[in-house]
C-alpha cells in the first residue's frame, strides 16, 4: 500500500494502473487516490466495487477510455452504474467474472463508444 500512496503523490501524470492481482487493501484505497491522475486513462483490476472507484473516474479522469475487472460480478445495477459513468468507454475486459446478459445489452447499448468487450470465459446469471 506504500507504494500505491508513493506513486500516487510522485507520479500526478500516471495514465495506467495495473493492479489485476485481487489485493482487497489495495482496490480499498484506489477511490482515494483517482483524484491525484488527472490524465489517467487505463485501470486494470481484479475485483472491484464499482460504486467506489467509477464516480471517482467519472469526476477526475476525463480521458478515461479503458476498464479492465477481471473476475468482477456484475451484480443488481452495477451494468447500469458502469454506462452512467463511463459512456465514453471504449475497451471493457470483463473475462472470467459473472454477468447477466441483459447487463451486456445494457453495456453495449448505453457505452456508444466502446471499440471492445472481453467476456470470455464469463459466467451468464
Amino acid at each position: 500500500m506504500k507504494a500505491l500512496e508513493y506513486v500516487a503523490n510522485e507520479c500526478p501524470r500516471l495514465k495506467v494502473l495495473d493492479v489485476s492481482s485481487y489485493n482487497p487493501s489495495i482496490n480499498a484505497i484506489i477511490p482515494k487516490y483517482i483524484c491525484k491522475w488527472k490524465i489517467f486513462d487505463i485501470l486494470r483490476v481484479a475485483r472491484f466495487y464499482v460504486d467506489e472507484i467509477l464516480p471517482q473516474i467519472r469526476l477526475h479522469c476525463n480521458n478515461f477510455i479503458c476498464l479492465s475487472a477481471t473476475y468482477n460480478y456484475f451484480q443488481g445495477d452495477d451494468a447500469a452504474f458502469l454506462v452512467a459513468s463511463l459512456p465514453e468507454l471504449k475497451y471493457l475486459d470483463l473475462h472470467g467474472g459473472f454477468i447477466e446478459k441483459e447487463d451486456v445489452v445494457k453495456i453495449l447499448k448505453g457505452c456508444k463508444q466502446l471499440v471492445h468487450l472481453d467476456i470470455r470465459e464469463c459466467g451468464f446469471l
